[in-house]
């Protein structure tokens, strides 16, 4: 009986509640649900699990979109909502992706348009994943006309945090380089994936990480965890073809990258992470012998 009343004074209690009140309380436990499954879909991104990655992510775009829609002041959730889009869209097909890209664009030009040191950085971000959609889309040619174009906006871009931006032109660069290698332009190709790999070495020297620790990627800041990924593949792809050409100096240098950064992925913990990095390292311990035949 004791239960039964303390039951049914609940349920008066909770229907005495303001509704301003009870709104207040959804509003903020979306928001903890939504940096979740944001958090959640990083972490499984970084590891290889795709399919968990596109779950959380895609959860984490709803949740923002039920946040902007429900929320007194819908501008305030814009940011997360630009941000859940951007995210979600590699993991669909490409004219729904575009279509992701184009609403997180529009999103943040107007927060960019208001404060544009903290927030064009993430717009020029949103342009960078439409240039890789192109490519996807088999429009190589334009997707490198776009990064060219990328490149400068970086440069000029005000920003609130540098090492945020400069890691964006880093990445722009990694990709603009690959697009050019594929495209035949080697010498050009090869100079931009250098370029982007002395910029991110620079961000990660001036944040002064603490790389000699196992599992120090995952208490980076987000910008250098999405990065990541990239990073080590224009390691390897510089390594690579330094080494083929016989420039052994420049081919340690870009080991060390490749060797740094896998490890700070194979720490994460997948499988798949840790075989990649061994592969690295295992490559870069044979460009100390210059005679030894390529692996």
């Amino acid at each position: 009986m004791f239960m039964a009343r303390q039951k049914r004074r609940s349920g008066r209690d909770a229907r005495a509640e303001p509704p301003a009140s009870r709104k207040a309380a959804r509003l903020s436990t979306l928001e903890r649900r939504y940096d979740f499954h944001r958090g959640e879909a990083m972490r499984a991104e970084l590891e290889g699990s795709h399919d968990k990655a596109t779950k959380h992510s895609g959860t984490a775009l709803r949740i923002s979109r039920e946040l902007y829609a429900a929320a007194r002041d819908p501008e305030q959730h814009r940011p997360e909502l630009a941000a859940a889009l951007c995210a979600h869209a590699p993991y669909n097909g490409k004219w729904q992706a575009i279509a992701m890209l184009t609403e997180s664009a529009g999103l943040y030009a107007g927060l960019a348009a208001a404060v544009p040191a903290s927030y064009e950085v993430p717009r020029i971000d949103v342009l960078t994943r439409v240039a890789l959609a192109a490519d996807a889309a088999g429009a190589t040619r334009d997707a490198i006309d776009m990064l060219r174009e990328i490149v400068g906006m970086y440069i000029k871009a005000p920003a609130t945090d540098t090492g945020e931006r400069d890691l964006g032109l880093a990445r722009a660069r990694f990709h603009l380089g690959c697009f050019l290698l594929k495209t035949g332009m080697a010498a050009e190709g090869l100079a931009e994936t250098d370029t982007g790999l002395e910029l991110a070495a620079d961000v990660l020297d001036r944040l002064d990480m603490p790389v000699a620790a196992v599992g120090w990627l995952a208490t980076a800041p987000g910008h250098i965890q999405v990065v990541a990924p990239e990073w080590a593949a224009a390691a390897v792809r510089s390594m690579t073809l330094h080494a083929a050409a016989g420039r052994w100096p420049q081919a340690a240098t870009s080991a060390r990258a490749a060797v740094l950064i896998s490890g700070a992925l194979a720490g994460l913990g997948a499988e798949t992470l840790r075989d990649a990095h061994s592969a690295i390292r295992a490559r870069a311990q044979s460009l100390s012998r210059p005679d030894l035949p390529a692996a």
